[in-house]
Formats: structure tokens, C-alpha cells, sequence
């Protein structure tokens, strides 16, 4: 069984997302008491790294450490000047049509993992994911309805039919 450090991390780098103490203990079914002791061990693993453990409260997620900034700003600039790729184009029209997606049922039917375009589609400022402890949902972001020139999803082309194939898609794969 893998330390309880390296399963936080991993939790905290694949989501990139910031969890609670709770969450993640609920999560790996131990007590808050050994996620404690766990971040603990994980900051200290980090000290020499680019990346560090941030905590607020008892709230806690990854970070790249301030030093790093002004590199980072630049490849964001970059990035967010490229056109979007087929691979986060397809992500985003399944969380479009999709609101609360998670990032398995995105990878279920594109049938290929989605952590780049999932990434990259929050850094452009397109979708948003909430995390209910256990799960992070995609949802499309105001904005992104805002330069569509809608103001719900529904009203996207063929938004019902689509969203009945994609639901559909998802019923079969999970009876199978």
C-alpha cells in the first residue's frame, strides 16, 4: 500500500483541486488525524521543490512556489493565445452539454484522458469545478456562456438532443 503522503499528493496534483482535511480523510477512509499527519510529512517532502503544499485553514491544495511566477505568467499568456485543441474543444462541448461532468465521465466518452484539457480549459477561464469531497464536477463558466451569447446551456444548438445521446452514452457504458 502506497504512504498516505504520496496518495494525498497524487490526489491534490491529478484534481488540481484544493480539498478539506475532512474530504480527503472521508476520501481514503482514515482519520483526520493521519491526513494530518500525512500533510505534514507531504510539506516536508516538498521544501525543495517547485511545488509546495498551501494550506488555509483546514483546507489544503497544491501550488507552484512564488519564484516560479513570472515564468509561469508567460507560458499562460502563450497558452491562452493558442486556438483550442481538438482534444479540449471535445472536453469542453461534453461539459457544455454536460453541466457537473466529472473528469471519469469526460474520459469515458472521449475514451482518452482529459488532464491536459481539463487544465487548460480552466486556465483560459471556460469551465469551473466544484468538488463535493469525493468528486470534481466541470461546469461551463459564465463567461463562456456569455461569448456563445447565451444565457443557459439549454439554449445551445440541439442542447436537449445531445445532452439525451451523451446521458445515453453514459447508462450503457455503466450497465456494461
Amino acid at each position: 500500500m502506497p504512504k498516505l503522503s504520496h496518495t494525498i499528493e497524487s490526489i491534490l496534483f491529478a484534481t488540481a483541486d484544493e480539498y478539506t482535511i475532512a474530504s480527503l480523510a472521508k476520501l481514503l477512509e482514515v482519520s483526520p488525524e493521519a491526513i494530518e499527519e500525512g500533510l505534514t510529512e507531504l510539506a516536508q517532502a516538498l521544501e525543495d521543490h517547485a511545488i509546495m503544499l498551501v494550506r488555509q485553514g483546514d483546507t489544503v491544495a497544491l501550488a507552484t512556489r512564488p519564484e516560479h511566477s513570472a515564468v509561469l505568467e508567460t507560458l499562460r499568456k502563450e497558452e491562452l493565445q493558442k486556438d483550442l485543441s481538438k482534444a479540449s474543444a471535445e472536453t469542453l462541448a461534453v461539459i457544455v452539454y454536460k453541466p457537473g461532468a466529472t473528469k471519469a465521465e469526460i474520459e469515458l466518452i472521449r475514451g482518452v484522458n482529459a488532464s491536459y484539457s481539463l487544465r487548460a480549459l480552466q486556465i483560459r477561464g471556460l469551465i469551473e469545478s466544484k468538488s463535493n469531497g469525493r468528486n470534481v464536477a466541470y461546469y461551463p463558466t459564465v463567461a463562456l456562456l456569455a461569448s456563445y451569447g447565451v444565457a443557459d446551456t439549454e439554449q445551445l444548438p440541439q442542447y436537449a438532443e445531445t445532452k439525451q445521446k451523451i446521458a445515453a452514452l453514459l447508462d450503457q457504458t455503466n450497465e456494461q
